[in-house]
């Protein structure tokens, strides 16, 4: 096992997931149905207004409206796993994934029970770590280059 390898596994036996916050997101629940995950997200994206004037600008309605047919289309009918439900992985949530653009950064994905879960890229790299090691790899070489190898900084 090279040195990355052990790092690797120890972060991940430690149940750091990177990139996470502590918070779990949607972790009063399990399990959401579509509606309920749109309306949390329309709360975490702060697009629920508390000024009138605000709520009715052209364009926040648009975004809305836009947030809205996303998830709608992403989403299948009926209860859908959230991050709450994987809490214990310990891996918290990415917390980008869930404010910034939710309706694109959050995955839906297949569990090894054939359920479907609306996770971050935290909890997804909870759930599935060997996806994410390959890809891992030109980052890490990118740090070597800057950074030298593990004997010290290149001269």
């Amino acid at each position: 096992m090279t040195k990355d390898e052990s790092i690797k596994k120890a972060l991940r036996m430690a149940g750091i997931f990177p990139p996470s916050v502590q918070d779990s997101h949607y972790g009063d629940k399990v399990e959401m149905t579509r509606e309920e995950i749109i309306q949390n997200t329309l709360r975490e994206m702060s697009l629920f207004s508390s000024s009138e004037q605000d709520s009715q600008s052209s364009k926040k309605v648009g975004h809305i409206s836009t947030v809205i047919a996303e998830v709608r289309r992403r989403l299948p009918d009926g209860n859908i796993k959230t991050c709450g439900g994987f809490r214990y992985l310990n891996a918290g949530c990415c917390d980008p994934c869930h404010t910034l653009y939710a309706h694109t950064d959050m995955n839906l994905i297949d569990l090894p029970d054939g359920s479907k879960a609306w996770v971050c890229c935290a909890v997804e790299w909870a759930i599935y770590p060997e996806h994410y090691v390959e890809p891992m790899e030109p980052v890490t070489e990118l740090f070597r280059e800057i950074f030298g190898d593990e004997d010290g900084p290149e001269d």
